[in-house]
């Protein structure tokens, strides 16, 4: 993995370390990219060792085993009890430092499966964590026994996803050179088309809104700009109703600037951590009907679901989202509360320390590898 908050597997691996360090749980982590997450991990004691390649052709063996002799020597010595692979891509290199190390492998589910590596998965992997329900399904649907497949869904550190009312949105539009008071939709996330980012363009430009009534703003990157179909779509639209910032490593500042937040994707997601944090802070988010996000936005949730790929139907949606702080007044409190109850950070964290420790050999040393 990298030490930059490159998506939503980055943050999860930060925020999960922290708190298992914290439990006395020593852990070590081999990642492949240095990056701003490290003063985070060194300040929780957490080993670092890297950066490390992790790719391996297993159409040259002999040349992927001697870039990998320094690393396993090193994770050898740290004698570790269990080894908790977070990007299943990288299993060969896993299940080598696991036999070097004579430690078992917890593989942690985030991505739909691959093909070219089930076979080794199977092979070289003690158990599994899906993130979602539907991440499990996915994999048993693909051939893995549902016996070594349990399921500890994502949640987030409370403190780190304040609740944000009206003096917090005032504070953050300042800080952040938002008008005061238009309403604030808000995208955040990879600026592609899979993210549903065309889309929410289109769905936007169709609302005929002006700039004084509601903004749009793009935060992620790459640009916007910069992709030829994307760029078609904002030349033809009113600029002055569409902001895009780049890349944020803390978002907390627009999510408490927003009124609305938008996940438009495309792709079968795994979990839908987008959603989770937004509610978290008290924003209502309308979200594609795709993966593992109906488990989120379920119940009375449900309602704010749309079909991928529609934008008439986004952005009717959207419409009857853009003033619900007057006609639904306690929804804020409403979402907070759906986090908090059924997405608690305690139980996600007591879940992961069970599974690691049932399938440990041995001590509370634990490696985290990609």
């Amino acid at each position: 993995m990298s030490l930059d908050p490159l998506g939503g597997i980055e943050i999860c691996t930060l925020q999960d370390s922290i708190e298992l360090a914290a439990r006395g749980h020593h852990l070590d982590l081999m990642y492949g990219a240095d990056g701003v997450m490290r003063p985070r991990f060194e300040s929780a004691g957490i080993g670092l060792q890297g950066p490390v390649s992790f790719d391996f052709d297993v159409h040259r063996p002999v040349r992927g085993l001697a870039s990998f002799v320094g690393p396993a020597r090193w994770a050898r010595s740290r004698k570790p009890d269990v080894l908790w692979l977070t990007r299943f891509e990288h299993i060969y290199w896993a299940e080598a430092l696991a036999l070097w190390s004579r430690c078992p492998i917890v593989c942690q589910l985030h991505q739909m499966p691959n093909e070219y590596r089930l076979s080794q998965l199977r092979r070289g992997v003690a158990h599994f964590i899906a993130v979602s329900n539907f991440m499990r399904e996915a994999w048993i649907g693909a051939g893995l026994n549902p016996d070594r497949v349990s399921v500890v869904s994502n949640a987030l550190p409370p403190a780190e996803y304040p609740r944000g009312g009206l003096p917090e949105r005032a504070t953050a539009r300042r800080r952040l050179g938002i008008p005061v008071d238009a309403t604030i939709v808000l995208y955040y996330g990879r600026i592609i088309l899979e993210k549903g980012v065309g889309t929410l363009l289109d769905a936007w430009a169709g609302l005929g809104l002006s700039v004084d009534q509601a903004q749009l703003i793009l935060v992620g990157s790459p640009s916007p700009f910069g992709d030829p179909s994307l760029g078609r779509q904002l030349r033809g639209m009113d600029a002055s109703s569409i902001r895009w910032f780049s890349m944020q490593s803390d978002v907390i500042p627009f999510l408490h600037a927003a009124d609305l937040v938008v996940f438009p994707t495309w792709l079968d997601e795994g979990f839908g951590r987008v959603v989770i944090e937004s509610m978290a802070t008290g924003r209502p988010v309308v979200a594609s009907r795709v993966g593992a996000v109906p488990e989120i936005l379920s119940g009375p949730m449900e309602r704010f679901l749309v079909e991928p790929r529609n934008s008439d139907e986004l952005g009717a949606r959207i419409r009857s989202m853009l003033e619900w702080r007057r006609t639904e007044p306690d929804l804020e409190a409403k979402c907070v509360k759906w986090v908090d109850e059924r997405y608690s950070y305690a139980r996600h964290i007591a879940d992961l320390e069970d599974e690691l420790e049932r399938n440990r050999r041995r001590g509370p040393r634990i490696t985290r590898f990609g």
